[in-house]
């Protein structure tokens, strides 16, 4: 984070080479275990892809959403963290497409598929350009400014294919603003909201992902049962965030409704048992979803 906000202008280049340095290796090893476990072939090869993008997937989700959500002065951290597993997806795709994670030109390769430069060369000059800058401990770039840089190279803003008309710009613009209002009030609201952008923006990073490796010496693009290549007319995702939104806005109500009208009290005060019970309420679901998971 010191290094993005001291020299935002090549924030992409120095979380490269950092996600390049740190991750190449796990990500390797981490490939070549998985393979030595399972048997040859391009079945399994591509069952290890599907794996690869639900983990990244399921990653990236759960460092973007915490932070991202209840904790919003924390959001810079939050989309570091979902960088570097989605870094991390993408060099897993490039080990089981033959390329070594943990080569530096690498690196040029994974600001291509992020869209941040259209050629590995312009890739390769801005790198060296990254490199010879010289970071200096004085002004720091300020935190909309940092989350906004973050926010286009995650995927969670990009430019639209087809403009948008004025009328759905508006509608965009009117759900943004209800969502933030809300959202400051049940903070809760932003966790599936920030979940479905994440999950949207590291399945499309997979397929940019593993087209790109199948057409630079790779092996085979995403197989299509994945998660990554799904199309639906109606977008499941979509209407499940809308539904755990309006959970989140209807249980705190429901839960401090039932208090006042029972009249509970908790150190004769209303609200500390609204707190306590809504606590409560969480640590049910998390055990519920728990279960049904394991």
């Amino acid at each position: 984070m010191r290094t993005v906000r001291a020299d935002p202008r090549h924030m992409p280049e120095r979380m490269a080479v950092f996600a390049v340095e740190y991750l190449g290796p796990p990500a390797a090893e981490w490939v070549a275990r998985r393979r030595s476990e399972q048997p040859a072939g391009a079945a399994a090869t591509d069952e290890l892809r599907i794996q690869v993008v639900h983990r990244g997937v399921r990653s990236s989700v759960a460092e973007g959403s915490f932070l991202g959500g209840p904790f919003m002065a924390l959001l810079p951290i939050a989309f570091c963290g979902a960088l570097l597993a989605q870094f991390r997806m993408v060099l897993e795709l490039a080990a089981l497409s033959g390329l070594d994670p943990r080569d530096d030109t690498v690196v040029a390769h994974l600001l291509v598929i992020q869209g941040v430069h259209p050629t590995v060369t312009e890739a390769e000059a801005a790198l060296r350009e990254a490199r010879s800058a010289v970071v200096s401990g004085g002004a720091r770039a300020s935190w909309w400014s940092t989350v906004r840089r973050q926010a286009y190279l995650i995927g969670l803003v990009a430019p639209q294919d087809r403009p948008r008309g004025k009328l759905r710009r508006a509608a965009v613009w009117a759900g943004t603003v209800a969502l933030v209002l809300i959202g400051t009030v049940v903070p809760f609201v932003w966790i599936p909201v920030c979940a479905e952008m994440y999950r949207r923006a590291t399945n499309q990073l997979a397929v940019v992902a593993a087209r790109y490796f199948a057409l630079h010496g790779g092996t085979d693009v995403l197989p299509p049962g994945s998660p990554a290549t799904r199309r639906a007319t109606v977008r499941p995702g979509f209407l499940l965030a809308t539904v755990r939104v309006l959970l989140a806005c209807t249980v705190p109500v429901v839960i401090a409704v039932v208090v006042l009208a029972t009249d509970i009290r908790v150190a004769d005060e209303h609200w500390s048992t609204v707190l306590l019970a809504f606590l409560a309420v969480s640590a049910v679901a998390a055990l519920v979803w728990y279960r049904r998971r394991r």
